[in-house]
């Protein structure tokens, strides 16, 4: 797990260290792991978000992500017992990385290679 906590708090930002996680990355986590859906909404996950960060803060340490996770896994997995719970949660949490679907892709448009081939300007 704290691997994928460092792959997403560093996500996006060559400037973290990898030991705090903004509400905006721990969102993109939960959406990326599959925490969230059906059964634990945005709204959920922003409302625990701001119940284990620290009075005044704005980032969560490995720490209070774990305390995090656990409360969520209440609502995610609600049927099973505590203990199948963490291994749920740890299951879904391991070894993930930030997902970059649906991100914009460079396109070589006809106008930007004919304005970059020189070999058709200078005739």
């Amino acid at each position: 797990m704290e691997a994928t906590f460092i792959a997403f708090s560093k996500f996006g930002d060559s400037k973290s260290t990898g030991k705090e996680m903004d509400n905006k990355k721990f969102s993109k986590l939960c959406k990326d792991t599959g925490i969230m859906g059906k059964l634990v909404t945005s709204t959920d996950v922003d409302i625990a978000f701001s119940k284990h960060k620290p009075k005044g803060g704005r980032t969560i340490t490995m720490k209070e992500f774990e305390a995090l996770l656990e409360e969520l896994s209440v609502k995610r997995f609600a049927k099973l017992s505590s203990e199948e719970r963490k291994a749920a949660m740890a299951d879904l949490v391991a070894n993930k990385e930030p997902a970059t679907a649906g991100t914009t892709k460079t396109v070589k448009a006809g106008g930007t290679e004919r304005l970059t081939d020189t070999s058709k300007i200078y005739r």
